[in-house]
């Protein structure tokens, strides 16, 4: 049998933390390609020779992979573009303090996981941060100020 090495150091080759969610990106560890690859390749060595597994499902597979990458990869794009728009717009949601946060929108910051944060400004002046995902209500600064 082939023993495939885990893909980076501090990961768990039983696929326990990836089961439990505890990975930054929410993603299993077969949302790696290089991994997948890795396992069908393993699985064409290790095949019954007397019973040999149909290619069409190969094909199948690597099609479905193609597919959960182009929907993560506009999903992310998504969330940027989403992001981009709201500068000098006036958002509210819950702040990581469990706080309630409403102000304008002063910058974005980008993450290689996870949604995007915008740095709001808040009722003192100071730059606050606050999750895309934790966004309740996105306003022009017009009718904020009107309300």
């Amino acid at each position: 049998m082939t023993i495939i090495p885990p893909t980076s150091a501090g990961s768990d080759p039983s696929g326990a933390a990836a089961a439990s969610g505890s990975n930054a990106t929410g993603l299993n560890q077969l949302d790696n390609s290089q991994t997948f690859l890795q396992l069908l390749v393993a699985q064409l060595e290790n095949q019954d020779p007397t019973n040999p597994t149909d290619p069409t499902s190969f094909m199948t597979e690597i099609a479905q992979l193609t597919a959960v990458q182009s929907q993560t990869s506009l999903s992310a794009e998504e969330q940027t573009v989403a992001a981009d728009s709201m500068i000098g717009l006036t958002v509210t949601g819950a702040a990581a303090s469990g706080t309630t946060l409403t102000g304008p929108v002063t910058g974005v910051l980008l993450s290689s996981s996870g949604a995007p944060t915008l740095e709001v400004q808040d009722g003192t002046g100071a730059a606050q941060n606050l999750s895309l995902t934790n966004v309740t209500s996105v306003t022009e600064p017009s009718e904020a100020s009107s309300s």
